[in-house]
């Protein structure tokens, strides 16, 4: 035995990093749909990668106060004065308070996770008390490009899950007109240069999708930021397949409260209404506005089991006007078996070249929704393609290794992790 004892030469195991993660909305009791599916799934990829501990961030709709209506408006005026502009869903977070204590508890953090771009004032804070912290931002889209679509077609505000919170008056003013457009092009500009910021405040920031990465990363070029831009897309669970059977109806799932729902909800009316195809539709999902009733077209409601919606038989029928992101739904409906049909930006982010059900214009939409009995054998090939891919690309044991990366700052091989290939190096995917 050396006389250093029994344990010589064995170094102590690390001790398990602390890591805060800071939510800017609930993440229970709400539904299990878009950014919160992929929040709740981050949260539980972190839960094994150390001592996790949660913060929430509130806005000034949540705590509402004149005192803080005039801070919001203090930090987007300083803002503008700084050359800094702060977007307005930063500054409705940074004047609702409670920042002071997430920096007390981030003190004690190795690791600080925040979960979008709203997270901003708190993080110019944070860097600054600690400039040695690991700082992970998930923004999920770029918010930007969002807004680009937005003012080229004319949209109102996106309000997102924050429209529910602001008083009606407020909404009707930010809906349409003059200040609406005049907000809709500051908001733009202002998250520009939050995006911009964040990426020289973080260690990481990570997007769903390959695509908006390789465009963050060219925008912002690597020596110009702190931050490595990653693409980690949503998970998708095991899901039992559904019977190949001729198609029977067509589907949609998505409440209209998302206006990037709305749009496609509306499309699709507006093509049932013109043309009248035999396969019936059947929209799934919380819906703000009366039902409108069309020919051919009914409301499901909402569903808490997926396996209600995809049925045999069932084609998940989604054409989307606003680009960014992954499609949640689209996934969805893959690993289930069921086909998808759709436009190019409905399978943005996703590498599945040649697929046959994804048509540029309206005319080619409608001929196959006339008749796509012909089709039963092609639309069964690729939608067990399509499956088979999302179960190699979209897998859970993916998506926490991935996240295991992006929070230990270690590399990961993977052509759509690191557009801009910072920090990567061969090791195993399989990790």
């Amino acid at each position: 035995m050396s006389p250093e004892g029994p344990d010589a030469g064995h170094a102590e195991p690390a001790p398990a990093p602390r890591i805060l993660a800071i939510w800017t909305r609930a993440l229970d009791g709400v539904d299990h749909v878009g950014g919160v599916y992929i929040w709740r799934a981050v949260r539980a990829a972190l839960v094994p990668l150390g001592a996790l501990s949660q913060a929430r961030l509130w806005n000034i709709f949540e705590r509402p106060s004149l005192a803080g209506a005039a801070r919001a408006g203090w930090w987007v005026l300083l803002g503008l004065l700084r050359g800094r502009p702060l977007p307005l869903q930063c500054a409705i977070f940074a004047a609702a308070g409670g920042g002071r204590d997430i920096l007390r508890e981030a003190g004690r953090a190795d690791v600080v996770y925040a979960d979008g771009v709203r997270t901003l004032a708190l993080l110019r804070r944070l860097r600054r008390a600690r400039p040695d912290l690991r700082i992970v931002v998930d923004i999920q889209d770029l918010m930007s490009r969002r807004f680009d679509e937005v003012l080229a077609r004319a949209l109102p505000l996106p309000l997102g899950y924050l429209d529910a919170m602001l008083p009606a008056a407020l909404r009707r003013v930010l809906a349409a007109g003059p200040p609406a457009r005049l907000l809709l092009r500051y908001e733009r500009m202002a998250l520009r240069h939050a995006e911009r910021e964040l990426l020289r405040i973080a260690d990481c920031v990570a997007v769903v999708s390959p695509v908006e990465a390789a465009l963050l990363a060219a925008t912002h070029p690597r020596g110009a930021r702190r931050a490595g831009v990653v693409a980690i897309p949503p998970p998708m669970p095991p899901a039992a397949a559904v019977a190949p059977a001729p198609p029977r109806r067509a589907v949609f799932i998505g409440s209209d409260g998302l206006m990037q729902n709305r749009l496609t909800i509306d499309h699709l009316l507006g093509l049932w209404e013109r043309a009248r195809p035999d396969l019936p539709l059947v929209i799934y999902g919380r819906q703000r506005r009366p039902p409108r009733q069309v020919p051919g077209v009914t409301w499901g409601g909402y569903v808490g089991d997926l396996a209600e919606v995809y049925t045999p038989g069932s084609l998940l029928v989604s054409p989307t006007f606003l680009r960014g992101g992954i499609k949640t739904k689209v996934l969805e409906a893959f690993a289930h078996g069921v086909p998808v049909i759709g436009n190019p930006a409905t399978f943005e982010g996703m590498d599945l070249p040649g697929y046959p059900f994804c048509f540029a214009d309206d005319a080619a939409l409608i001929r196959f929704l006339s008749d796509p009995g012909p089709r039963a054998a092609e639309i069964a090939a690729a939608t067990a393609a399509a499956r088979s891919h999302v179960e190699r690309e979209y897998g859970e044991a993916r998506f926490r290794a991935r996240w295991a990366a992006a929070i230990r700052g270690t590399p990961w091989r993977d052509r759509a992790w690191a557009p801009d290939g910072a920090g990567v190096a061969p090791i195993s995917s399989a990790a």
